[in-house]
């Protein structure tokens, strides 16, 4: 569905979608991919809300779009996709000279940078989101999470050039629209570092639509690609009433 001449948002399955797309012809890719998850948190500390991040067994059960048992790997229903997948179809679609930025935890970074590499993309830079709070693990407690920023053919600097690798912006407190929900004003940074007004923005994997938020927020194009029912609407209806 198209909202406005700026935003189109589509339900779907991203790796049929995406064929639809014209090679070399997005700005810039902002997404937060699927990827397995491992069992490290102290799930024994009674949940706290979102000031600790940590499900319980019992109440992960109770998540309609989380499975049962997250030491499967697998956090959603819908994340059944591996790197090399979707990585080789955001190559070709991406122009040349462009940024693509990929969140991922530590654990998976390191074969999401050489999935990514085996496609053609080079390695620009890595990011890091310092959360402002903290998930009690028990091997160390986990404040931060990795950015795995990429490019297309030649370097091009950002806007902001004096912009930290280090992004300070407080994670989401209290209830959110989805599971991993991102701030607007953290993908706000990497967009307005690595695209200009009118620029096309693309996420394949939308979630609940805070890259189209970020991007509509600065007079950018968006694309957004989700599969799961219920996020959509709320992406939709997010993006629609801001």
């Amino acid at each position: 569905m198209i909202i406005n001449n700026m935003i189109e948002l589509i339900k779907g399955d991203c790796l049929d979608k995406m064929m639809d797309i014209e090679e070399n012809s997005i700005d810039m890719i902002l997404t937060d991919c699927p990827y397995k998850i491992v069992s490290g948190g102290c799930t024994k500390i009674p949940f706290k809300g979102e000031t600790t991040g940590i499900l319980t067994h019992r109440q992960t059960e109770k998540r309609t779009d989380w499975v049962d048992d997250v030491r499967t790997g697998k956090m959603f229903k819908h994340n059944k996709i591996n790197f090399e997948d979707w990585l080789p179809i955001i190559y070709k679609i991406i122009k040349d000279n462009s940024h693509c930025y990929i969140m991922i935890n530590s654990r998976n970074l390191s074969e999401l940078q050489n999935e990514s590499e085996k496609v053609g993309f080079k390695f620009q830079n890595l990011l890091i989101w310092d959360k402002g709070n903290v998930t009690p693990n028990r091997w160390y407690m986990q404040g931060f999470e990795c950015i795995l920023m990429l490019r297309k053919g030649k370097s091009v600097k950002i806007n902001k050039m004096g912009t930290s690798n280090i992004l300070r912006v407080k994670n989401i407190i209290g209830k959110k629209k989805h599971p991993t929900e991102k701030p607007v004003s953290l993908l706000e940074i990497m967009i307005e570092n690595s695209s200009k007004k009118g620029d096309l923005i693309l996420d394949p994997f939308m979630g609940s639509g805070t890259t189209g938020l970020a991007a509509k927020n600065l007079n950018r194009n968006f694309i957004g690609i989700e599969k799961d029912d219920k996020y959509f609407e709320i992406a939709k209806n997010r993006i629609n009433n801001n």
